[in-house]
Order: C-alpha cells, then sequence, then structure tokens
C-alpha cells in the first residue's frame, strides 16, 4: 500500500482539479533511468484490469502489479523546498537515492 500525506493529498487534489482528472486514479510509475537505475513518475488515469489499487486520504494510487511490489509501503509527502515544491518519496524498499531524490537504486 502507498500512503499519502496530508500535504501530499492537497496537493494530489489540486492537481487533479488543474487537469481536470476528477474520477480518475492518480497512477505511480517506476521507469528506468536517473543516476541511481530508476526513477518516479504519476499521472492521472483511468483504472486497468491488472492495476493494484489503494485508497488514502480519498485518493485512489494506481500501480501495475509490478510495481506495487517495489512500492509497497511507500509514502508520498509534499515539501516546500528552497529549489521548489516538490513530492517526496520516502520508499523503505529503496537500497539508496541520488542527492536530489529524483532517482532511487533498488
Amino acid at each position: 500500500m502507498i500512503n499519502l500525506t496530508d500535504k501530499a493529498a492537497n496537493e494530489v487534489k489540486k492537481l487533479q482539479e488543474r487537469m481536470k482528472a476528477q474520477g480518475k486514479g492518480f497512477r505511480i510509475e517506476i521507469v528506468r533511468g536517473g543516476c541511481h537505475g530508476y526513477s518516479y513518475e504519476f499521472g492521472f488515469d483511468d483504472e486497468q484490469e491488472d492495476d493494484h489499487k489503494s485508497v488514502t486520504n480519498d485518493i485512489t494510487v494506481l500501480t501495475r502489479a509490478e510495481v506495487s511490489e517495489m512500492v509497497d509501503g511507500m509514502t508520498i509527502d509534499f515539501e516546500n523546498q528552497m529549489a521548489g515544491d516538490i513530492f517526496v518519496f520516502k520508499n523503505p524498499k529503496a537500497a539508496s537515492a541520488c542527492g536530489c531524490g529524483n532517482s532511487f537504486a533498488m
């Protein structure tokens, strides 16, 4: 299961409204790339037949089965940093992460 903090959930709801994606799930993807091998991508999508689905803070979070195993127990937060406002992925299954937090190793 993926958890969203209150701040992250509020930002997801704002994005959903801005992108006119009400009723769609918040999809988390893992793609190869970045200095540590993997990075996160997210967006809004309709639920697919083989998706793993969880609901946290009234947000439906969607992942593909193979991604679900890699992010189980992850918490997504939203932080205001000097470089800008960003989503922060706190994944207990990640072995390491780059300094900027954009990529990770498994």
